[in-house]
């Protein structure tokens, strides 16, 4: 039996499988810490689309003379998932660029499709279910209207490309990131006094900012450093906050968001700095 991975022959020992599924089984669970998955199968030279466990297991062991697998790591899937996303925004730009009704409209029959995958990769943007919604419902009829479509496109092609920027150049991320998170300490911290004085707007603004920033901190550690059991426990930390954050503003509870802010999230800041800092300075060479 001859198993290659990626194109790459795999000295694979038996230990008691007896068919395929568990041949395949074994492997998964060997990618797993790799954070890696099988997305296609080629057994005996014939393509298979589907996992079938009950008819895998019914391929014993003495009927594989090859099998060829293919995987894709987590990046790897997010990356395609963000080029799809990115091919369609741009379709949908030119349409609008061009004024060109009757395409915008046929491109946006596929919208209720593309909105779930869309709130899914930018969700510390679009924080409740139904956010990412297109904000025109039929064909523009003013300049305003083509406008307000327009922006919304370029705001989605900006994020949607900043998040695939931080999968091919993490570090360039990382150290791009560090400014912005000094910055936006001293606007969190002011985020108090902008609710108390009915500055909502504002308010709002900067706390969908930070968001944005924390949680892309957050990302980009988690990938440079996953293991790291520092890593692990600054996310650990933020997550119930930053979870509790996102329900305040849901609710429009300006003393919660207040509170989290200024009692839970900003102290852990400059241990979240110093942790981008430490991932710079162990950048391979």
């Amino acid at each position: 039996m001859k198993i290659t991975l990626d194109g790459q022959l795999l000295n694979y020992t038996l230990e008691g499988e007896q068919n395929l599924y568990q041949v395949l089984s074994s492997i998964a669970q060997w990618l797993s810490p790799q954070k890696a998955e099988i997305t296609h199968l080629t057994l005996n030279g014939k393509s298979i689309d589907r996992w079938d466990r009950k008819e895998f297991e019914n391929i014993s062991i003495g009927e594989i003379d090859q099998l060829d697998i293919v995987t894709t790591t987590e990046s790897e899937q997010e990356y395609n998932e963000l080029e799809i996303l990115l091919q369609y925004f741009h379709l949908l730009k030119r349409a609008l660029e061009g004024r060109q009704k009757d395409s915008l409209m046929e491109i946006l029959k596929e919208y209720p499709h593309v909105q779930p995958p869309l709130e899914y990769h930018l969700r510390s943007v679009f924080l409740s279910e139904g956010s990412a919604r297109f904000p025109l419902k039929r064909a523009p009829s003013t300049e305003g209207e083509w406008k307000q479509a327009e922006q919304f496109v370029q705001n989605t092609l900006s994020l949607l490309e900043a998040r695939q920027y931080e999968l091919t150049h993490p570090y360039e991320a990382c150290e791009a990131l560090i400014p912005l998170l000094e910055q936006t300490k001293g606007e969190i911290e002011h985020t108090s006094v902008l609710l108390q004085t009915g500055r909502d707007r504002e308010a709002v603004r900067n706390v969908l900012s930070f968001i944005e920033i924390l949680s892309k901190a957050l990302r980009i550690l988690a990938r440079l450093h996953p293991s790291d059991p520092r890593v692990q426990e600054v996310h650990r930390s933020l997550s119930q906050p930053l979870k509790e954050l996102n329900e305040a503003f849901l609710h429009k509870d300006s003393v919660l968001i207040g509170d989290l802010l200024e009692y839970e999230i900003a102290p852990k800041l400059e241990e979240l700095q110093s942790l981008l800092q430490r991932a710079l300075t162990e950048r391979p060479q």
